[in-house]
C-alpha cells in the first residue's frame, strides 16, 4: 500500500512540477507553486512513513510485556482456570529455565513456546489470586522496562 501511493505522489508530482510558469496565469501559479508545496509535504510524509520508524512510547505499552512469576510463592489456593493453566506452565518454563544444557529437551526453543502460551492465557485471565498471593511479580517489557503491578 505504501508503495502504491509512494508511487502515485510521484507521479502526481511530476504532473505539478513545471519550471516556466507565468505568473499572469492564475491556473499555471496555482499548478506551480500550491500544488507543489502540497504535493511536496506528501511525498516528505510518504518518505517518513516508509522509511522511519515506530515509537514504542505510542499506545499501551503492557501489550509488548510479559508477565512475570515467583513460582515459588504458588498457593494453588481459590486459583480460576485460567490462572492454574497459567502455574502449570509457569512451572514447566522454570523447569526448563533450571536445567538449559542439561537435558536435550530443555531448550530455548521449548521455553520460548512455554513463555508465549503464558502470554496467550495471561490475555485474557484477571489473574487476581497470583497478584493477591505475590507470585505475579511484575511484567516485562520487550523495550527493556519492568512494570511492577499495583
Amino acid at each position: 500500500m505504501r508503495n502504491l501511493f509512494r508511487r502515485m505522489s510521484v507521479f502526481a508530482c511530476t504532473l505539478f512540477w513545471n519550471n516556466g510558469v507565468n505568473i499572469g496565469n492564475p491556473v499555471s501559479f496555482v499548478r506551480k507553486y500550491w500544488a507543489q508545496l502540497v504535493l511536496s509535504s506528501i511525498a516528505i510524509q510518504t518518505i517518513a512513513c516508509a522509511y522511519g520508524g515506530e515509537d514504542v512510547s505510542y499506545g499501551d505499552s503492557s501489550e509488548k510485556c510479559r508477565p512475570v512469576f515467583n513460582v515459588e510463592k504458588f498457593t494453588n489456593e481459590g486459583y480460576t482456570d485460567c490462572e492454574k493453566q497459567i502455574v502449570e506452565q509457569a512451572l514447566i518454563a522454570e523447569d526448563l529455565q533450571d536445567n538449559f544444557n542439561k537435558r536435550d529437551d530443555a531448550t530455548l526453543e521449548a521455553w520460548s513456546a512455554v513463555v508465549q502460551k503464558i502470554d496467550e492465557i495471561a490475555e485474557n485471565c484477571d489473574m487476581n489470586h497470583l497478584y493477591m498471593e505475590g507470585s505475579f511479580t511484575s511484567l516485562y517489557c520487550s523495550d527493556g522496562s519492568v512494570l511492577t503491578p499495583k
